[in-house]
C-alpha cells in the first residue's frame, strides 16, 4: 500500500488486529509510524482518531481530522481470522 500523500489527504486503510490476550493491535502502511496495542481493545479503539490527527497533522503541518469511513461499531466486530482493515478519512480541519 502507498504511504498517505503528504501533498494531499485522502482515504487511509488502518488493519486491526487481535492479539491473543484479547487485546488489540492496529497499524497502517498509509501512515508511517502509526502502531497501536495494548489490552484494551477497547482503549485502543478509542485512541485510532486522535492518533491519526496528531501523526498526519503533524507530518503535514497542519491540523487534521480523521473520520471514519462507513460505519462506527463497537468491538469486537474481527473477522474469522482476527483482523479488519476499516478505512478512514484525512482532511484538512477548518
Amino acid at each position: 500500500m502507498p504511504t498517505l500523500d503528504l501533498q494531499k489527504l485522502g482515504v487511509i486503510s488502518v488493519v486491526f488486529e487481535k492479539r491473543a490476550d484479547g487485546g488489540l493491535r492496529v497499524y497502517s502502511d498509509d501512515v508511517p509510524g502509526f502502531v497501536l496495542s495494548h489490552r484494551d481493545a477497547q482503549a485502543v479503539y478509542g485512541d485510532v482518531k486522535p492518533a491519526l490527527e496528531t501523526i498526519i497533522g503533524h507530518m503535514m503541518k497542519m491540523r487534521v481530522c480523521v473520520t471514519p469511513l462507513g460505519s462506527e461499531r463497537k468491538l469486537p466486530w474481527f473477522t474469522e481470522d482476527g483482523r479488519e482493515t476499516r478505512e478512514y478519512e484525512a482532511r484538512a480541519a477548518a
